[in-house]
């Protein structure tokens, strides 16, 4: 069974929680990927631009970022294999007109181990990305 859970950090975003939800769910089932885990969580402009400067070193604002969990990492509270963790900007997004489906395909994509860095890379994300947002 996958275990996710989206958190809010600022009340406005809480209405959302349950759209990503949905959306998480429909994509690992597009997947057919079971006893996985990861956690998303909704955040500000500001907190994923300290994220990304932190983390990447691109001061910057982003739509979202994914990180993964790091090899044999200890999690005895998870009974799945936890893939790591999804920070999405809705104001970046929102903002920018981008599609939230996109973006939490994006970011569940990047966790399981899709990458954009070379052009090969690229079109195989995009593909997949395609793919299921066309059956979200």
């Amino acid at each position: 069974m996958n275990q996710f859970t989206v958190f809010s950090t600022q009340l406005k975003f809480k209405k959302y929680e349950q759209q990503v939800l949905a959306l998480t769910k429909r994509v690992l089932f597009l997947l057919k990927k079971n006893n996985i885990a990861f956690d998303i969580f909704l955040v500000s402009k500001k907190q994923i631009k300290d994220l990304n400067k932190k983390f990447r070193g691109k001061n910057k604002e982003t739509n979202v970022l994914s990180f993964c969990e790091p090899k044999n990492f200890v999690r005895p509270d998870k009974k799945a294999k936890y893939y790591g963790e999804i920070y999405l900007s809705l104001d970046f997004v929102k903002e920018k007109n981008q599609d939230l489906k996109l973006m939490v395909v994006h970011g569940i994509l990047h966790l399981l181990g899709y990458d954009h860095v070379t052009k090969k890379d690229v079109l195989k994300m995009e593909g997949k990305e395609s793919w299921l947002t066309n059956r979200l």
